[in-house]
């Protein structure tokens, strides 16, 4: 799924709505700015002018984010972004849910990109390949880079390990489940009768940070299972 923030340029939105139409993948927008009714959004969407009318329009990132599994943003402005590697297919291949849940590839306005405050909702911001000295994309050529390496990293995808690709939502609450389980066999909680519930959202935060397949998942869950004094837990080694 491709969602666009508050896009301004008629012809980038059309762009991309064929995009999405060449790709497979739905298309949400944010308080768009744009007029996609125009006559260049129009054409610039051909032959997918019907995925660009029906795409839907949501008030916030929030809602135009619910039932996602991983929200990834692209900016070359956020610190956190600019600081890391290119975006690649290896690395676009840890970053793919499985096939059941849903990825939202986020892009903010053409000027201003996106707010911290939205930028903060998506656990993964990437930065994409640009080696020449102008570093920042167009909305439709940065789109059409993104949708292209994650193709790439999805390509053979039933023939890959599971390991290739990120842990599914599931895995990823047992883990948060296995590591509140450590805690509370060691007395962690029992300090503060609030920091369970403060604590909860930072876990979320943290397993939504973490690029591991679903076999590694399992092996932290065995180690937290040994660390919390169960002998008997198995461990998923190699």
């Amino acid at each position: 799924m491709v969602v666009l923030v508050r896009s301004e340029g008629p012809l980038n939105v059309g762009s991309v709505a064929r995009l999405c139409g060449n790709f497979g993948c739905a298309l949400r927008l944010v308080q768009p700015l744009a007029d996609r009714q125009s006559t260049d959004a129009i054409k610039m969407a051909h032959p997918s002018e019907a995925l660009l009318a029906m795409a839907p329009v949501f008030s916030t990132l929030g809602e135009a984010l619910s039932g996602v599994s991983l929200a990834i943003a692209t900016s070359s402005k956020i610190a956190k972004a600019a600081e890391a590697p290119w975006l690649s297919v290896a690395r676009a291949r840890l970053l793919l849910p499985p096939s059941t849940e849903q990825v939202a590839l986020v892009f903010g306005n053409e000027r201003t990109g996106l707010s911290a405050e939205e930028a903060s909702q998506c656990p993964r911001i990437v930065r994409l390949p640009t080696p020449g000295p102008t570093e920042s994309l167009n909305l439709s050529h940065a789109v059409a880079v993104t949708l292209a390496l994650f193709a790439a990293a999805a390509e053979g995808g039933d023939s890959l390990d599971d390991a290739s690709f990120r842990a599914s939502a599931e895995a990823r609450r047992a883990l948060i489940r296995a590591v509140t389980a450590a805690l509370e066999a060691r007395g962690f909680f029992h300090r503060d009768t609030g920091l369970r519930e403060t604590f909860a959202p930072r876990l979320k935060e943290l397993s939504d940070k973490m690029d591991v397949s679903e076999r590694d998942l399992g092996l932290l869950q065995d180690l937290l299972r040994v660390l919390s004094g169960d002998p008997g837990a198995p461990l998923d080694l190699p």
